[in-house]
């Protein structure tokens, strides 16, 4: 008898050596033509050979991030007897599960993140402004004492992970200016390499030259399986409100807690974090609130 299941899909994480392997596996040949015939770009000839810059870019790592999701959900269903009752995914990881399940075309789902990663270049590359993980930390605690000093302007909640770790925006050289705040809060900090600050209100102007400058070339699909929002932590099945999602999620601070507690009262028997996991899975368990215990699948690596 079939198993009851959720499937993760993962946001978009560094590329280092492990994932560049997985990325190479057998499971992903498909996936690496059909992105490198979509966008004009050789994706075997980057990750066997770019420079750690090159494979980083986001108009590349996005993209393979997406492939590597929806591979990974392919080869676990071949694996695994579970019957889907839902998918979500934390940030890129959204639209990966959209694909996955059928409501965005793949050739779509490549040219959407592509198109995100190329206007976030073009809005932000001149400036300091990056994507930062704070952990072993209470959020609400981080905030006051910058408030205290006057300094909470300075950093832009983007994702809450967990009781003790949150996603934020700044600058690099506001930093040293809220170092005194965050040692008070107890806050642990890491400035995410080759990121833009993501989900909060300095994304407006990406957010509406996304809105203006994507459209589907492939029509909706419209399955069975619904796709649980990380906006606002509901299922959907309706293309467009998916789409209108995947525009706000821009602007929108999103609720990754609010996302494993619905996942959680589902009482399903299993939730697979698709790989490249790492993250989501640290996340998972280091959070004492999680009753939620997530096991990993997706693309093996094996060459």
């Amino acid at each position: 008898m079939s198993v009851t299941g959720a499937y993760i899909f993962p946001s978009q994480v560094h590329v280092d050596d492990e994932i560049r392997r997985r990325g190479l596996s057998k499971s992903m040949n498909v996936m690496l033509d059909l992105a490198s015939d979509t966008l004009a770009m050789d994706f075997r000839s980057i990750l066997r050979n770019g420079t750690e810059e090159e494979v980083n870019d986001p108009r590349f790592r996005r993209p393979l991030i997406n492939l590597m999701g929806v591979a990974g959900y392919q080869q676990d269903l071949r694996s695994r007897d579970i019957q889907p009752v839902c998918v979500t995914g934390m940030s890129l990881g959204f639209l990966s599960a959209a694909a996955a399940v059928g409501w965005v075309s793949l050739e779509d789902m490549v040219r959407t993140s592509h198109l995100m990663a190329s206007i976030e270049t073009e809005v932000f590359a001149d400036t300091d402004y990056v994507s930062v993980f704070f952990y072993n930390c209470d959020p609400l605690k981080v905030f006051e004492e910058l408030r205290a000093q006057g300094l909470d302007s300075l950093l832009h909640l983007a994702a809450t992970v967990s009781c003790n770790q949150f996603l934020g925006a700044c600058r690099l050289s506001d930093i040293d200016a809220m170092k005194p705040a965050l040692i008070k809060a107890g806050a642990f900090y890491k400035a995410i390499p080759y990121s833009f600050p993501g989900h909060c209100a300095l994304m407006e102007t990406v957010r509406k030259r996304f809105a203006d400058e994507w459209e589907f070339r492939a029509p909706h699909g419209n399955t069975a399986i619904p796709l649980v929002s990380i906006n606002d932590c509901r299922p959907y099945t309706s293309g467009e409100t998916i789409r209108q999602h995947v525009i706000d999620q821009f602007t929108t601070v999103l609720d990754w807690r609010g996302v494993i507690r619905y996942l959680t009262s589902l009482q399903l028997d299993t939730y697979i974090v698709l790989e490249p996991s790492a993250f989501v899975v640290k996340s998972l368990t280091l959070d004492p609130e999680y009753e939620l215990t997530p096991v990993t699948g997706g693309v093996t690596g094996d060459l």
